[in-house]
């Protein structure tokens, strides 16, 4: 357990190269055959009469987006891979790729168990999902310190962490109430698995002599997880002798493992068609946001530090795949250390604590093409609401459905994390359901298999869709070999 807390704060330093996207597949949020739209919006309808999901290939979700690539954190020394940290990487290479501001942040979905089918006047749906997300904020600065080790000052406040993992039960229904209206909503029962956070309000670095840092802080953590313990303390002394308790989070522990938090959200959605209006034939309007909610913790650990001054070693040389320098494992451990000395974090009790979710809003415009039904352009803008983590992302989509059991879309997006290329194929002949798409496309990786874009993300699945194609959704009527062939399918 002590080594995995150490190899946290490698991670982060690492994850510092990628944010955060949604664990949704926005590629397919104009999909009538997509079986989890509900999760875009839950007024979707489905153009079955329901499926049953594969258990946990059925939904498998993971996305990052950032304003850096991993090989801005991760360099090449020749033909070994290092990181920017390495004394054969120039200063201005190795702090090319960071910005004022450097957040990453990784979202995780896997549904384990899910269905949906038509009862009841609407269109019903169950998941059980586990969730995860991954959020880290810091600034210029930090890596200026740490690779340059210059004798100034450093500001590196705003150095933030959070992760948080849940289990997600979820009951939707939506049903059309006009017409021209269709409205949805989802009710969440949330059971909380853990929950970390660091945030360094204020942190003023200054170098003493090359080989020294002096630091005063004003930082804070919090642990939400069950049978956490900070373990045993270390005796330390402020520079003018004044000795204290630092938590060592090499003696970070867990003993037994279970549920420490539950907490609700909701999804709400609506859905406008303009044509059923008698305003413009083959326009839709929706709108949905997701995840309003929170998770309230029953034991959370906190730790602090209010201004207190020490002293430390600077940063290495970190190698990763061989070659002169320090072992990557060797650098773990020294960075856990190093890291914990450098936040000086004090016990500061047990407590209850509440954390909400970050919630998503969408707002989509459909058209569907008068020469070609089954042909659409649609604009789909995404917003995420999560204080220093929030983004905003517009996407520009053209989606086909050339037969019922098969359907696609290519899509460009524009946003908070740059340009984007996404894609979505949905396959759901009688019985059979696989789609696979990206938001985020990557196609270029090095030999160590990093993929080398700056946003990545990827959603596949296999379910079992029950009923034919429902009538009266759009791009569904086939021509006479069309119809023949899905006699077979």
């Amino acid at each position: 357990m002590k080594n995995n807390f150490r190899n946290i704060l490698v991670v982060v330093m690492l994850c510092l190269s990628a944010s955060a996207h949604s664990q949704n597949l926005n590629s397919a949020y104009f999909l009538d055959g997509y079986a989890y739209g509900h999760q875009l919006n839950p007024a979707k309808d489905y153009d079955r009469k329901g499926y049953v999901s594969i258990p946990i290939i059925g939904n498998f979700n993971v996305g990052m987006q950032g304003n850096l690539a991993l090989t801005d954190v991760l360099k090449f020394n020749g033909d070994q891979l290092t990181t920017y940290l390495n004394p054969n990487i120039s200063i201005d290479e190795a702090l090319s790729g960071f910005s004022a501001r450097n957040y990453s942040s990784m979202d995780l979905r896997m549904d384990l168990l899910g269905f949906g089918f038509h009862a009841w006047g609407g269109y019903n749906t169950f998941n059980l999902s586990m969730r995860s997300n991954i959020g880290v904020n810091a600034p210029y600065s930090l890596f200026e310190a740490t690779k340059e080790l210059a004798n100034k000052d450093y500001d590196l406040s705003g150095t933030s962490m959070v992760a948080t993992s849940w289990t997600e039960i979820g009951l939707g229904h939506s049903r059309r109430v006009t017409d021209a209206w269709r409205v949805g909503g989802k009710l969440k029962v949330l059971l909380g698995g853990g929950r970390a956070m660091l945030n360094v309000k204020e942190a003023q670095l200054k170098l003493a002599a090359p080989d020294k840092w002096t630091l005063i802080a004003d930082a804070q953590a919090e642990v939400s997880v069950k049978g956490f313990s900070w373990g045993e303390k270390e005796q330390k002394e402020l520079s003018d002798g004044t000795p204290y308790e630092q938590i060592d989070l090499g003696n970070v522990d867990v003993n037994g493992a279970g549920l420490n938090g539950w907490g609700l959200a909701f999804d709400l959605g609506a859905e406008w068609d303009l044509g059923e209006q008698g305003w413009l034939e083959g326009m839709k309007v929706s709108a949905s946001v997701l995840d309003l909610g929170f998770i309230s913790w029953n034991e959370t650990h906190v730790a602090y530090n209010k201004g207190k001054q020490v002293i430390i070693n600077g940063f290495n040389d970190v190698q990763i795949d061989g070659g002169p320098g320090v072992s990557m494992e060797e650098q773990t451990e020294d960075y856990g250390d190093r890291f914990s000395e450098l936040i000086a974090l004090q016990d500061g009790g047990l407590v209850k604590t509440t954390s909400a979710l970050g919630a998503t809003l969408n707002i989509g415009v459909e058209y569907e093409m008068p020469f070609y039904r089954k042909l659409s352009v649609g604009l789909l803008s995404t917003t995420r609401i999560q204080g220093k983590y929030s983004w905003n992302e517009e996407r520009l989509s053209a989606t086909v459905s050339p037969l019922k059991w098969l359907e696609g879309s290519v899509n460009f997006g524009v946003g908070s994390h740059g340009a984007s290329f996404g894609w979505v194929a949905n396959i759901h002949p009688k019985g059979f359901n696989l789609f696979v798409g990206m938001d985020h496309s990557f196609f270029k990786f090095s030999k160590q298999y990093i993929p080398l874009g700056k946003n990545t993300s990827i959603t596949v699945g296999i379910n079992i869709p029950f009923g034919s194609v429902r009538t009266g959704n759009k791009k569904t009527t086939n021509s006479d070999a069309e119809t023949i062939l899905q006699s077979y399918l």
